[in-house]
């Protein structure tokens, strides 16, 4: 086996090391999602990454919360697989009383159509347990006012009982109408007794509660008395107008403190740095290269930059008689991209040119998958290169494949004016966080000066 063809061996075996690497050792997953979402007027307290439960079972994460026309949008990531139908009901539920709060699916009519990737779903906004305990307390005050202290509910019926037996009595005493009403009116007299009995048990508890009630609204009055009248720190505080002029500039000082570094937390997350690793293997000719850059993509949301080595290799080596890829050079470029493609020019493996990279099915989730590159570069070439002549541009095309964000694969041909040589492309992608911040904090840096 030539030395190329085993470099080109173990370069792939070291690729795939490194991608189960990252998935088991970093956590990283690679399950397909789509995503829905999901319109509410509120969800205070539902984090990012929340759990995703349909009929009990996490089926996704919260993967975005956002503010939409005026409506709070949860974006709601499911795993590929889990049919959502219509009808299903959208909610914000909580483990327990004092539990985390997860996005609840209670699944729609299974004879319905199912809902598709990236639609608008109205949710049902539940009521607040701190609204519901109000309400609550509300309704057991009401009932206490009713009861007021005496029994006066039972007072109240056994009057109007009374005033129906004078009323049946009037209209027919020996008959058996009033008969049967008498009757009534006996066990409804009795339940009113009854009634005004438990009402006088439970008359302690209520006065007890009534009574520390109205102790916790005194010691209130008292607290605010005092902060009136200027006493403690706190009372001085509200009387001291230098004090309180201080204070009001110690909270203004503060909250400019809370904005400038919103500000610069705000820069180190725009902008995003990713590490872009090649390797190109060409069976005709039994060789492999590899190109490593730095991706920087700023926080204008549509230009970056790139910076790196082509074909890496030793200078010095011996090179095999198909081999005319000219090592380490400099690859430099500035960019502009968007959801469709990405545009690059300035030194493209050493030289002048432009790099072009489209998704012409961008708009499908499959699909977008393909990208249809090339690369255009060394329009004056005319130079030995290991023992040939070559005069014409370097002009490089081919198609890659997402497999998953982190990792490509492709077939692409180099050099098509000259060698024409067929390659096998695999590249890894994968965002530096380190990096990213240190950018962030030299645009934090350079805009203070």
């Amino acid at each position: 086996m030539r030395p190329e063809t085993k470099l080109g061996f173990f370069t792939i075996v070291g690729i795939a090391l490194f991608g189960f690497s990252l998935y088991f050792l970093g956590g990283l997953s690679v399950t397909k999602t789509y995503d829905l979402n999901i319109k509410f007027s509120d969800v205070s307290g539902l984090p990012v990454k929340a759990a995703v439960k349909l009929a009990g079972v996490e089926v996704g994460k919260v993967a975005k919360i956002k503010i939409e026309n005026g409506d709070v949008i949860v974006v709601a990531q499911l795993n590929e697989g889990t049919a959502i139908h219509r009808g299903a009901q959208f909610s914000v539920a909580m483990n327990g009383i004092i539990g985390n709060k997860y996005l609840k699916v209670v699944q729609g009519d299974p004879h319905a159509s199912v809902y598709q990737p990236n639609e608008y779903i109205a949710g049902v906004d539940e009521v607040p347990m701190d609204v519901m305990v109000t309400q609550t307390m509300g309704s057991i005050k009401d009932f206490v006012d009713s009861v007021n202290n005496n029994g006066l509910l039972g007072q109240q019926i056994s009057q109007t009982m009374t005033s129906v037996q004078q009323l049946i009595d009037s209209v027919n005493n020996n008959g058996m109408l009033g008969k049967q009403l008498n009757d009534t009116l006996t066990e409804l007299r009795q339940l009113s007794i009854n009634l005004s009995r438990m009402m006088a048990s439970m008359q302690p508890y209520i006065t007890d509660s009534l009574k520390n009630v109205d102790a916790a609204t005194g010691r209130f009055n008292d607290l605010m008395t005092s902060l009136d009248e200027g006493d403690g720190v706190i009372g001085s505080l509200l009387k001291d107008p230098e004090m309180k002029d201080e204070v009001k500039q110690s909270v203004a000082d503060l909250h400019a403190t809370i904005r400038e570094v919103k500000d610069v937390v705000g820069k180190m997350k725009k902008f995003q740095v990713y590490w872009d690793y090649d390797f190109f293997y060409m069976p005709q000719a039994g060789l492999g290269s590899s190109d490593l850059a730095l991706d920087v993509y700023t926080p204008s949301g549509y230009t970056f930059y790139r910076a790196g080595l082509s074909n890496m290799g030793n200078e010095d080596d011996a090179l095999p008689a198909k081999d005319y890829l000219e090592k380490n050079k400099i690859d430099v470029r500035l960019g502009l991209y968007n959801e469709w493609g990405k545009f690059s020019a300035g030194l493209i493996r050493g030289a002048g040119g432009v790099a072009l990279e489209v998704k012409p099915f961008y708009k499908s989730d499959f699909w977008s998958r393909i990208a249809v590159g090339g690369e255009f570069t060394d329009f004056g070439r005319d130079r030995m290169i290991n023992g040939r002549r070559f005069n014409k541009p370097n002009i490089s095309y081919g198609v890659d494949f997402s497999l998953n964000r982190f990792f490509k694969v492709g077939a692409w041909q180099r050099d098509a004016l000259e060698t024409n040589n067929f390659a096998l492309k695999a590249n890894v992608t994968f965002n530096d966080q380190d990096i990213s911040s240190f950018f962030g904090l030299a645009a934090v840096a350079g805009s203070s000066k």
